[in-house]
C-alpha cells in the first residue's frame, strides 16, 4: 500500500482534485510492472494505492508530470507549483 500526499509549494496547503499517477517498474521475467492511474487527490490532498505491494521502484507522476523515480515507500509527500 502506498499513501501519496500534494501540497502547495507555496503555502503547504492540500492540492486537491489533481491526478496521481504511479507507473511501477517491473522487476525481472514474470514481473512485468504496471501503471496505476486514474487517481485523484482527496479533500486532504491524498491519495492511497492499497493494492500496490511493496517493496516496489516506479515513477509517480502528478498531473502528467514526473515528480519521483526510485524506491516506493508506504508513505509519500510531493510539494507542487
Amino acid at each position: 500500500m502506498v499513501k501519496i500526499r500534494v501540497t502547495h509549494f507555496s503555502n503547504g496547503s492540500p492540492v486537491t482534485a489533481t491526478s496521481v499517477d504511479i507507473i511501477r517498474h517491473g522487476s525481472g521475467f514474470l514481473d512485468v510492472g504496471g501503471v496505476f492511474r486514474g487517481e485523484y487527490t482527496n479533500r486532504d490532498g491524498e491519495v492511497l494505492y492499497s493494492k500496490l505491494d511493496l517493496p516496489a521502484k516506479g515513477k509517480v507522476m502528478i498531473d502528467g508530470h514526473e515528480v519521483y523515480d526510485g524506491e516506493l515507500r508506504s508513505n509519500m509527500s510531493f510539494k507542487v507549483n
